[in-house]
């Protein structure tokens, strides 16, 4: 599907969902999408296909074989796992804080 579309230059999601939709009858979502593209630079990354799919939020989505061009989104997905690792070290220290239990031996009780 993603050969389907000409990504030579920066497209918005919502054109490319449009165009698939419009020019080969294919009616996708936005997450279907982003699925195809991940599929799609996996076998980039396996060396089955000669360009990335970079994206932007502003700029939407562009194929490339710049290395530049495709840090924006690299940069991205560092930044995202970053965040959910640090949203996962708070959360385990919260539970850690908040339910610091403690053993009363003599009595056999948690408190």
């Amino acid at each position: 599907m993603i050969e389907l579309i000409d990504l030579t230059k920066w497209k918005k999601q919502k054109e490319i969902i449009l165009e698939l939709h419009r020019d080969y009858g294919i009616n996708i979502n936005a997450r279907e999408w982003r699925n195809a593209v991940s599929k799609w630079n996996k076998k980039f990354a396996d060396h089955e296909v000669d360009y990335y799919i970079t994206h932007s939020n502003s700029k939407g989505f562009k194929a490339t074989q710049d290395y530049k061009e495709a840090l924006i989104s690299i940069n991205d997905y560092k930044k995202r796992a970053l965040n959910m690792l640090k949203k996962a070290s708070e959360s385990s220290k919260a539970f850690g804080e908040n339910f610091n239990y403690q053993i009363d031996f003599e009595k056999g009780e948690l408190k």
